[in-house]
């Protein structure tokens, strides 16, 4: 359906009619609205970046470049470009054939990256190059978030693209034509292993918005960030066959699980009705004879889980890795397992709450905020946690759930012990506590945590000690149930 008059002669006709340097040639309508939903976000973070632009590279994380022709579009010859833009578009469409055969977006196509996540992806190729010619801006309007405005687009660029000044456009194009290596080089720098620890946490966990977006920016230039990630990623793969505990029943409800010696008739296997009455007969007196049994869920506690991980000065570097990565391996691992979590950073203070529901029920952990979080408070551990007391004893009464509080922190977290005694009383407590390279775990409240985890200096600094010691951790956290103090 062709643009409305008033949209051909308005902002939107001029957005539209930049894509007739686009060189991905896609015709999907759908594909426009991805292209629409990557422009808008870009704008709330203050990237105005030319259409064509953010609709190639985009379109390179989505579309193989096997399955789409890659280069000037057949109607540049209609758009009066002077030699030096023919030559710039020839050499655009040579760099995204270059980029599309790359790893970070043949990867980005195998792992079907949310358009938040794309989003961010042209956010760090862009923002390098665009940083130093901000004159090169060009965005004044929304592309529409309609279908109809991208059916039968192609006949109507030519005319669109005449239509206003292109001036920006063709300053863009040349510019990227010119620094064809910088640009190649941008999109190389991404890192993989950031872009795959938040696929693994699913699409609810992406930056969904503006604050989140800057915020996976962070993570994929902060190299504190990066240690996180890859810590992250030597423990998730363990957890991620986690699922809930089912069983067999007899009674006829749910799909088959197997076969079993006991059951009702109607569920007997027919095949031992092939035996003859007297040797059936004894079989069934016997229990011998075979029942299809059902599947059955285990009906298990569920509990609610608080995360509170100490982001105070004494957890920098190795402690917040480890800290942080273990975190993240304990969310996954108990949302598998259809529990509740909540995790909390703190110092001085308690900060936002992020609330974690099961997979798949629409609430998910903002990995970039696990990622870049600073606390920049000092200690205050004593109030800290007074004030958790009252606010579990709400929370347990509302959720109708046990809670259990995971305290990731040093050996020095020092709380007087009638303030532990308090928190006892309305959750079990499981401290997870990293020794400094020379001391001991020596604090008067020990005796009140039912569990007690310590994660010494070689667990720390060694590799292969530490995914082992934190996947240790994990299993046992996710197999406890309320149980003597040990």
């Amino acid at each position: 359906m062709p643009l409305t008059t008033q949209e051909s002669s308005g902002e939107v006709g001029r957005e539209l009619g930049g894509l007739a340097l686009s060189c991905v040639r896609v015709v999907e309508p759908m594909l426009g609205l991805r292209f629409a939903r990557w422009q808008r976000s870009l704008l709330k973070v203050g990237l105005e970046a030319p259409a064509f632009v953010i609709h190639d590279l985009g379109m390179l994380c989505v579309v193989p470049p096997t399955d789409v022709p890659i280069g000037p579009r057949p109607l540049t010859r209609e758009l009066s470009l002077d030699a030096s833009s023919r030559d710039a578009l020839e050499i655009w469409g040579e760099v995204l054939r270059e980029l599309g055969e790359s790893e970070i977006f043949e990867r980005a196509r195998g792992w079907r990256l949310p358009d938040e996540l794309v989003t961010v992806l042209l956010l760090r190729v862009l923002s390098p190059l665009l940083h130093d010619a901000p004159e090169l801006g060009s965005a004044r309007a929304e592309a529409p978030l309609e279908t109809r405005s991208y059916e039968n687009l192609e006949p109507q660029l030519a005319g669109l693209f005449r239509s206003f000044d292109r001036g920006r456009e063709l300053s863009t194009l040349e510019m990227l034509a010119k620094q064809r290596l910088r640009v190649v080089i941008s999109a190389e720098q991404i890192d993989l292993d950031t872009l795959r620890l938040v696929g693994m946490f699913g699409h609810e966990s992406a930056a969904a918005g503006s604050l989140e977006m800057l915020d996976l920016l962070r993570v994929f230039e902060s190299p504190e960030a990066n240690d996180v990630v890859n810590f992250s990623l030597d423990l998730l793969p363990s957890v991620l066959e986690t699922k809930r505990a089912s069983g067999e029943q007899s009674y006829a409800v749910d799909g088959y699980a197997g076969m079993a010696r006991r059951g009702t008739i109607d569920s007997l296997v027919l095949s031992e009705l092939a035996f003859g009455e007297e040797l059936f007969a004894r079989r069934y007196a016997e229990r011998e004879v075979f029942y299809y049994a059902h599947e059955k869920e285990q009906q298990e506690e569920r509990r609610l889980h608080y995360l509170l991980v100490d982001a105070s000065a004494s957890m920098r570097g190795k402690r917040a890795v480890f800290a942080r990565g273990l975190a993240l391996t304990l969310v996954k691992k108990l949302t598998l397992r259809g529990e509740q979590v909540y995790l909390r950073f703190f110092d001085s203070r308690l900060y936002d709450v992020q609330r974690v529901r099961p997979a798949g029920s629409g609430s998910g952990l903002s990995v970039p905020y696990v990622l870049t979080f600073k606390g920049e408070r000092g200690r205050n551990y004593a109030k800290v946690f007074s004030l958790l007391t009252p606010e579990l004893a709400r929370l347990a009464r509302r959720e109708q759930r046990a809670p259990v509080v995971y305290l990731l922190t040093h050996a020095e977290c020092h709380v007087p012990r009638p303030v532990v005694e308090r928190l006892a009383a309305e959750a079990q407590l499981y401290g997870i506590f990293m020794l400094p390279s020379a001391g001991e775990l020596d604090l008067d409240y020990l005796s009140l945590l039912d569990t007690v985890q310590v994660v010494d200096e070689a667990a720390l600094t060694q590799r292969d000690a530490r995914a082992k010691r934190a996947l240790s951790i994990v299993e046992h956290a996710a197999q406890q149930r309320r149980s003597p103090r040990t």
